[in-house]
């Protein structure tokens, strides 16, 4: 247990990276004196988009969770998330003083329905002033610890019902009811990576730079994130017990892992069905990581004709019986009141979890 928490915690650590690189990207275009005013950085923008798709998934499947996850469309940045040296150059640029800033909001999600904007200063949580809130976990290097600190009590605040929320815009005060969407698969992250890979840890779903980059479609991304949320919401991780990749490939508990592989695979077609996904993405998706990684033994996952196979042969399953997985219109709006409560596909193989590495 205490393994998996300290993974947990490092992925969490890691959703640093969009804020680290916005920092580094505005203090170059100060140093060149650039006119213009920048915008998010690349790797802010994957972070938005992997959230997106995420978030989609996460909501239109929230009755596969006992207990769902409360989710709100923000992500955010506050001053203790950059170091010392860049906070003045960061408040600046975005308007953000000693409470959270927005800095993006999920199109269709329960914060984007609320009128939260892009830009906004989250000020007081229902009457409590943000300036005073965990003010010991500003440090004079970056950190994640007060965000983190920040959505855990937003989340546990929103499982009573809506919050009010006391925004700043532009110097103006805004005060807003904000409930949340219920969700299942857990959080997302962009790890800055060459390598083409994702995976997850029970918790968090975790995708390198390099596979967002080089899958420009969103539905074959989504199978990805479709596939590493389906371990989580398996809980594969505690199935496995920290079985590590490197001790299967060596072919101690190899069944199993691969057996947990099948199963993401097989859940990862209901949940792109219920989200309202070509569910042509999958096997496109596998044709272009067997390219892109031509090295991979099988030992841990299935070999490629057999992954497409088990996803062909679900996505022909749920034709026959579509009342397994209602299907959403792609671009079905977010919402509690939009999700289905309907019956998950029926797994007849064991089910298994897959990173891609």
């Amino acid at each position: 247990m205490m393994m998996q928490r300290t993974r947990t915690r490092s992925m969490a650590v890691l959703r640093m990276a969009p804020m680290l690189a916005l920092a580094l990207a505005l203090t170059a275009l100060q140093a060149q004196a650039a006119p213009e005013s920048p915008g998010m950085s690349p790797l802010a923008d994957q972070d938005l988009r992997l959230a997106r798709i995420g978030y989609r998934i996460a909501v239109q499947n929230a009755d596969r969770c006992p207990f769902p996850d409360r989710l709100t469309g923000l992500l955010l940045h506050d001053r203790a998330a950059y170091d010392e040296r860049d906070r003045t150059l960061i408040a600046a640029r975005f308007g953000l003083g000693n409470g959270f800033g927005v800095r993006d909001v999920i199109e269709g999600s329960a914060a984007d329905r609320a009128g939260i904007r892009r830009g906004d200063e989250i000020v007081a949580l229902n009457g409590s002033e943000m300036a005073s809130f965990a003010v010991g976990l500003i440090g004079r290097t970056a950190s994640y610890d007060r965000i983190d600190a920040f959505e855990t009590l937003l989340s546990r605040t929103l499982q009573q019902g809506p919050a009010t929320l006391e925004l700043r815009r532009d110097g103006v005060p805004r005060t807003l009811q904000f409930p949340a969407d219920l969700g299942c698969g857990g959080r997302w992250v962009v790890i800055p990576a060459n390598a083409f890979n994702a995976w997850s840890d029970g918790h968090y779903v975790a995708v390198t730079s390099r596979l967002m980059t080089d899958i420009a479609d969103d539905a074959e991304l989504a199978f990805v994130v479709a596939h590493e949320m389906s371990h989580n919401i398996l809980r594969h991780q505690e199935q496995l017990h920290g079985r590590s990749a490197l001790l299967a490939q060596l072919g101690l508990g190899s069944a199993r892992v691969k057996d947990t592989e099948i199963e993401a695979d097989t859940l990862a077609v209901g949940l792109l069905a219920r989200a309202g996904y070509d569910l042509g993405a999958p096997e496109r998706f596998l044709v272009q990581a067997a390219r892109k990684r031509p090295f991979d033994v099988p030992i841990t996952h299935p070999g490629l004709k057999r992954r497409i196979g088990i996803v062909t042969a679900e996505i022909a399953r749920l034709q026959l019986h579509p009342s397994t997985a209602t299907v959403a219109p792609s671009n079905a709006a977010f919402g509690s009141e939009h999700a289905r409560t309907v019956e998950p596909p029926a797994v007849t193989t064991p089910i298994a979890l897959e990173t891609i590495d």
